[in-house]
């Protein structure tokens, strides 16, 4: 698996490639780094809401209020 991150210049873009293929492209930097960004920020509450889910199972509820 080998992944690549590349400026092109007609159209301006920057172009992500996995394996050889094309899988995402932006118009600009900032564009990749905000939707990056944005990746993370949705794994880390899906992740926050599967801790809260496991607390259910072994803490009282003003345990699991703190989080």
């Amino acid at each position: 698996m080998k992944t690549r991150v590349y400026y092109k210049n007609d159209p301006p873009a920057v172009i992500v490639q996995k394996d050889g293929k094309d899988v995402a492209s932006y118009k600009t930097t900032e564009e990749l780094v905000e939707a990056h960004i944005k990746g993370l920020l949705a794994v880390q509450e899906q992740e926050g809401r599967a801790v809260v889910d496991l607390l259910k199972k072994y803490r009282s509820p003003s345990d699991i209020s703190k989080f």
